[in-house]
Order: C-alpha cells, then structure tokens, then sequence
C-alpha cells in the first residue's frame, strides 16, 4: 500500500533561521500546477521560528523534522534526502522560490520518452532580494536543451561558476541518491556543484530555456555566508574537477577559469554584500558613491 501512495515528487527544504522567507518558500511549492508531490521539511535546530512558522501549515502533503542540534548545511542536506518516497527529488534552501510551472514543466522532460539517459534537468533562475524584488530575470549561462556531462563540466570550469544552477533549479530521480556519496561540504561554496557533478555521472544534463525558480540573495543565504572564500573555495573545486580524466579538462581550460573565477568572485561578493543590505543601507551606499539623483531610484 505504502508503494501505492507513492508520490511522484519530493520536495524537501533543508531550513536554518529561515523566518524571514519561510512561508514564501512553502508557500511557492504548495502553489505548484503539479500536485503529486510530499513536502519534507528538516529544520536544523533553528534559534528563530523557523520550525514554528513551518509547523504552522496543514497541508497532508507536508512532513516536517527537527534535528534535535544542529548539524551544519552538509549533515541537514543529506538528513533532507535520506527519506525520500518520490520517483523525482527537488531539494529547496529555505529561501528560494518555486514558480508555479516549476515541477510540471521538469517532471514533463523526464517523462518525455526522447528524455531516456537523462539524470537531471535543470532550468534558468531568477535572482531576487531579501524583499523579493526582482535583480535579474534569467540568469543563463547554458542554452536551453539536452547536454553532455562532459561538455557541462568543460564550460564550468572555463566560466569559473556555476552554470548548471543552485538546487532550486535541479530536479533527479530518486534512485540516483544510493548511487552518490551525497552532499558533501568538504568544499562549502561548491556542496551543490559536487553533487550535480556525481548525479551527471549517470546521464546527461537537459536544461529548460527559462527561470522557472527564483533563487535569494540574502544575509541569511548560504553563498553570502561563504562570502570571500568563494575564489578559493570555487578554484579548489575547479583543480578537483581538472583532474578527473572523465571530465577531459585542458590545461587551457583550467587557465581560462582562473581568470574568469576571480572575476566571478569580485563581482559576486559586490553583488551579495550590496543587495544582501537592507533598502537604506544601499539608498545610504548609493548616495555616499553617486549623489541623490541616483540614489533616488
């Protein structure tokens, strides 16, 4: 009977002094057009009201953990995915948003019959600010269709980020979890990235041309909290990824992700520190840097 009421999807959010954003994130899954789906929710011994604000919720799709002390991101993630009952796997931070065509529109890859030999589909992102306010609409690093894990990882290390996207973006089936060493932190900015590199080592990436999530700068965000290790953090993971044969990185491509690394880096710990900050710390920043008029929008 359990395998009779086996939902399609699993949705599950690793959360961690998420009050802020909490409720939104529940409430974009719980809004989706595809409805086949459980919705796991592990808090990670919040100090906020995280758990309560969770808790609060009464859908039956929902189950909902607390680890009894806190267990870092690597131990919460991979906590997150050991319970799993769907064919597919979605996991969410307690961020980031679902829009509402998400997991229809990847389930509809999986079950396309041309999909066989695919192991995960991903979609472009949009990037929005603690108030939800739009940065950028679609971040695209990768066109739209079906890709070579080799052909990923080769442009990956050549651009110095992360081109397949965060895990709001990644969907991938289930029986891939026991064929992984899961999530691992032992790099903390690329935690995600190693775990698409382990999924792609069973098939081919298919990436859909459009945001269908969106994912938050915030303060709060795992990737502003790593912050200025980001270049080292991102560079380790690139010589790790050079030196799997499998992946038929040059010694060029490496050189080329080097630079591009530092540039990414810069730019990315601009980006986080300025739209991480409230609206008058950057009204505050604007003006300090461009006078009143620019300020002003």
């Amino acid at each position: 009977m359990e395998f009779l009421n086996r939902p399609y999807v699993t949705v599950t959010i690793p959360m961690y002094n998420n009050e802020r954003f909490i409720q939104e994130t529940i409430e974009s899954i719980l809004a989706q057009s595809f409805t086949d789906f459980e919705l796991l929710i592990y808090d990670d011994h919040s100090s906020d009201s995280s758990y309560e604000i969770a808790a609060s919720f009464t859908d039956p799709r929902i189950r909902l953990f607390r680890n009894p002390e806190n267990l870092g991101p690597e131990g919460n993630w991979n906590k997150a995915i050991s319970k799993v009952r769907g064919r597919y796997v979605k996991l969410v931070c307690g961020d980031d948003i679902l829009f509402p065509q998400c997991l229809e529109k990847q389930v509809a890859v999986f079950d396309d019959p041309r999909s066989g030999g695919v192991s995960l589909v991903s979609s472009q992102r949009t990037i929005i600010d603690p108030e939800g306010k739009t940065l950028i609409k679609k971040v695209n690093f990768v066109d739209g269709g079906r890709k070579e894990p080799v052909e990923v990882i080769r442009k990956m290390v050549r651009m110095g980020t992360n081109i397949i996207g965060e895990p709001v973006c990644g969907l991938y089936p289930a029986e891939l979890i026991a064929k992984t060493s899961g999530y691992s932190a032992l790099v903390p900015y690329t935690i995600d990235l190693d775990f698409w590199i382990q999924v792609l080592r069973h098939g081919d990436l298919f990436v859909i041309d459009e945001p269908l999530c969106a994912f938050r700068i915030s303060d709060r965000s795992w990737s502003s909290r790593i912050g200025e290790q980001r270049y080292q953090q991102f560079l380790e993971f690139m010589v790790q990824a050079a030196s799997d044969e499998r992946h038929e990185v040059t010694d060029l491509d490496l050189f080329i992700g080097k630079i591009n690394c530092a540039v990414q880096s810069m730019t990315s710990l601009m980006g986080f520190k300025f739209f991480a900050s409230s609206p008058s710390e950057r009204k505050h920043f604007m003006t300090e840097h461009f006078g009143d008029h620019r300020a002003a929008g």
